[in-house]
Formats: structure tokens, sequence, C-alpha cells
């Protein structure tokens, strides 16, 4: 098969346990991209989160793409052209974020480069601020401040307290937005069907390719869809059974070059 384009979850799957990508792992998609294939970094992080990846990944001169927010925003690295993108309304936005201070949560989500909250000394607001290199900005009044649409409304607190109010504060949504627990301490709130795999059919069919010419590798819960609808998935050996179940091939680890390994056994003229 002449595969012509390569989607990469970041988290548990380019990135090793310590949050670097391996020299290893680099070289071969730089290899994959000079023999013309694109490379897609597709992550639930914020578009400017993914900068330091497309940067190392020379993202810009191979014109590569950035799929974000768990799919609900895709776009040309080099030009910033907006492949597809679904929001928020000001009103759901706005409505989240108050049924988050009745439920004692912190509420944050994202304007242009920086993370806005009206919990700026919050642990876990500055975990994301710093997570994806962003400025932090306390707002007073969060959900007057709100009133442009957003890609996501991001909810934090203690794990335990988490997984007690989830189902109850999703309840009456259900239909209507998509919400659940991504970490133990986070509660994502984005549009209905936000999906990886649907964004990343919308910009298959944007560069005229099929999917069979489409690797996907992945390692969580929210790389199922994209796994299963790529040519060829591939689960990390340190991913979820869930997602390992469901995939065509299971690599080595993050932290062993699992993306390196298989590419080098799927891509001719890829040298480890």
């Amino acid at each position: 098969m002449n595969y012509k384009l390569i989607a990469l979850d970041l988290d548990g799957t380019l990135k090793t346990s310590q949050n670097t990508i391996s020299e290893k792992t680099r070289e071969v998609l730089i290899q994959c991209q000079e023999l013309g294939i694109k490379v897609v970094l597709a992550s639930g992080r914020p578009t400017p989160g993914l900068r330091h990846e497309a940067l190392a990944l020379e993202l810009e001169k191979y014109e590569g793409y950035l799929l974000s927010f768990n799919g609900a925003k895709v776009n040309d690295y080099k030009t910033g052209e907006i492949i597809y993108e679904k929001a928020l309304t000001v009103s759901q936005a706005k409505e989240m974020i108050q049924r988050a201070k009745e439920y004692r949560l912190a509420a944050m989500s994202y304007l242009d480069q920086d993370l806005i909250s009206d919990q700026s000394d919050n642990s876990y607001v500055i975990g994301e601020a710093k997570l994806n290199d962003m400025g932090l900005r306390q707002i007073d009044d969060l959900t007057a401040f709100i009133d442009f649409p957003v890609n996501k409304v991001l909810l934090a607190a203690d794990p335990d307290y988490v997984a007690s109010v989830l189902d109850e504060f999703k309840a009456p949504y259900d239909g209507q937005l998509s919400i659940y627990r991504s970490a133990p301490f986070y509660i994502e709130i984005m549009a209905q069907n936000i999906d990886k795999a649907a964004s990343l059919d919308c910009l298959v069919k944007h560069l005229g390719i099929k999917r069979e010419e489409v690797i996907a590798f992945g390692d969580g819960y929210n790389d199922l869809s994209m796994v299963e609808y790529a040519g060829v998935g591939v689960a990390m050996g340190n991913a979820v059974e869930g997602v390992k179940e469901k995939a065509d091939k299971v690599t080595l680890s993050n932290d062993e070059d699992g993306i390196a390994y298989m590419l080098n056994q799927l891509i001719d003229g890829v040298e480890l």
C-alpha cells in the first residue's frame, strides 16, 4: 500500500513518558515526510498546545496538519487554514460555565494563546496552562466574558469528586453535547459528536486521498475511533486493552520507539 497520511496521538503515543519525542521517532517521521507522506498531530490538546511538537517534526516545511480538541478543529499548520471546526455555541459555553459553579468545579477555556479562567490560582488550571505552554489569563466573570464560540470548556476538581458528580452533571445534555471524563481530574465539554475519526475523514476528503492510505497511532479511548477508521490502525504497546483489541496492529510502547518500529515495517524506504 502506498500510504499517504500518518495520524498521531500525542500523549502516550508520539511522546514518551518523559514528555519528549525520541530522536529515533522524530527521524523516522521526517523520513516519511521526505517521501511525501503527510503527518497529522491528532490530540485532545488545544491548537497552541501542539506547536512544540509541530516544530520538532517540521510540519511547516512538510505541510502537515493539526487536529486539536479531539477533532473539534483541524487546520493546515503552515497556512493556518481551518479545514474543519465545530464549536460550542456562546449559550452552551455560558451554561456549562455556570453549571460548573453550581457543582464547585473549576472552569476554563481557550482564547488565542491563553487559557482563560476565573480560578487562575487553581492547581489544575495552572497545570493545564503549563502542559500546553499557554499563557494563563484571570477573568473575573468568565460566564459574562464568553461572547464567542469556543471549541472546548474544561472543568476540573479532585478525581474522587469528579467521579462522584460526572453522571449527574452531564445527564441533562445526553444527545446534545459531548461530555466525558478524560484525565481523572478533568471533565471535557465539546459540541455533540466530536470525534477524531470524523474530523480525520474530513481532512482525508479535503486532501483527496482514501482512508485505506491512512496509518493512525493511538493509546487511549479517545483514539479508538481514529484507530478503527484508518487503513492501518496501530495501538501502542502501552495502549488500553480496548484499543489493542480493535487495532489492526500492536506495536512497541511509546518508550520503545513504537511508532518508528511500525513505520519501518509498513513503509518502504524508512530506516531505523
